[in-house]
């Protein structure tokens, strides 16, 4: 699921990923350029790559165990629930079986690309586009509206996905961070930006009752979740590159050229770790480690300190910088059984381990 959880949190509170000796295990290539995190259910990898076709691997030594031709792109990272998996197409919806990859149903209801499917519960997945977040059945597929974020034609932006905590959608849209209740459609709270800078860039994170989220003259915020009211703010970055994840009582976001990590309670900086531009892919969150997709580089840095770990460059051996970008990571990794997996703009997936 994107965001690791619901709420956008981005931490993998009970895994556990490499941290010495880490080397690729394996690496498997589909027909065209990934950018997704793949999600892993029982020992299978799930990833849907801009070739149109969707991809079950074994997890443990990379064997294709099927695909299905989809008819469209799916490049955005999947959602699973009750043995099947929901992706978004070019202007639809598709549920696919996790076992033999059939299609279920496919939706094209949204007025636009719609972003990343989450399913809340066995009755209701959400998922916004441009403009609108959208409720569907998992069953059928069926879109209902549940809000325009935008009614003016001259506004656009919203967060890639909503962080959702107790039946509340938080979401950004234009210079505003919104509280929807799903159930009803009406909005709870609005948190307007009074820089003026956009927030929809980004998709906020909530833990403990306070949402994250940022914009891109480098303002952070920490927002009561009930009430809307400011908690803290945070001005000395330079933008905010990222989405935030949150862990042990520190938020971690994406800084130009570095990572910072912020206590929750006050906003204060606990550290700060060079890592190159541009670190615009959300940490991943474990209790010791926090992983980072920067570009070309994988980096694994101490949660506490930021004290850099190991690193791997992806295309290490390209020296042209407009072809090194075909190495990009666009996508967060996932940590399973003491493994990470990542997905490669040159059309990879790689599973590094300890040797």
């Amino acid at each position: 699921m994107y965001g690791v959880d619901l709420a956008n949190t981005g931490h993998q509170s009970n895994a556990s990923g490499p941290t010495e000796d880490v080397d690729v295990d394996w690496t498997f290539e589909t027909g065209d350029s990934l950018a997704a995190t793949p999600i892993i259910v029982d020992g299978i990898l799930y990833v849907g790559s801009h070739d149109e076709h969707f991809y079950a691997l074994d997890a443990e030594n990379g064997d294709e165990e099927w695909s299905v031709d989809l008819g469209t792109s799916a490049r955005r990272t999947p959602a699973y629930a009750d043995g099947n998996i929901y992706i978004s197409g070019s202007r639809e919806l598709l549920s696919i079986d996790a076992e033999t990859g059939e299609i279920r149903w496919r939706e094209d209801g949204t007025d636009s690309n719609p972003y990343y499917p989450l399913i809340v519960d066995e009755e209701t997945g959400i998922v916004t586009d441009d403009e609108y977040i959208w409720r569907f059945d998992p069953k059928t597929g069926s879109l209902e509206q549940v809000i325009d974020l935008l009614p003016d034609p001259f506004e656009m932006g919203v967060s890639g996905a909503p962080a959702i905590a107790d039946g509340i959608a938080y979401v950004g849209y234009e210079d505003r961070l919104g509280a929807i209740d799903l159930e009803t459609g009406e909005r709870e709270w609005e948190f307007e930006n009074e820089t003026g800078e956009i927030f929809h860039q980004i998709s906020p994170a909530v833990a403990d009752g306070l949402v994250y989220i940022g914009d891109v003259d480098g303002n952070f915020y920490a927002v009561d979740a009930e009430s809307g009211d400011l908690e803290w703010e945070y001005n000395e970055a330079t933008e905010v590159a990222s989405n935030p994840s949150v862990a042990d009582g520190m938020v971690f976001f994406g800084d130009s050229d570095r990572v910072v990590a912020l206590e929750v309670d006050s906003g204060n900086k606990e550290w700060e770790a060079d890592v190159g531009p541009t670190p615009d892919v959300q940490p991943t969150a474990t209790n010791e480690t926090i992983y980072l997709a920067v570009h070309r580089f994988l980096y694994a840095v101490e949660a506490k300190t930021g004290n850099k770990i190991w690193s791997h460059e992806f295309g290490s051996h390209v020296d042209e910088p407009r072809i090194g970008t075909n190495y990009a990571m666009q996508a967060p990794p996932i940590i399973v059984d003491g493994s990470l997996y990542v997905t490669t703009s040159n059309n990879k997936i790689h599973k590094f381990k300890t040797r």
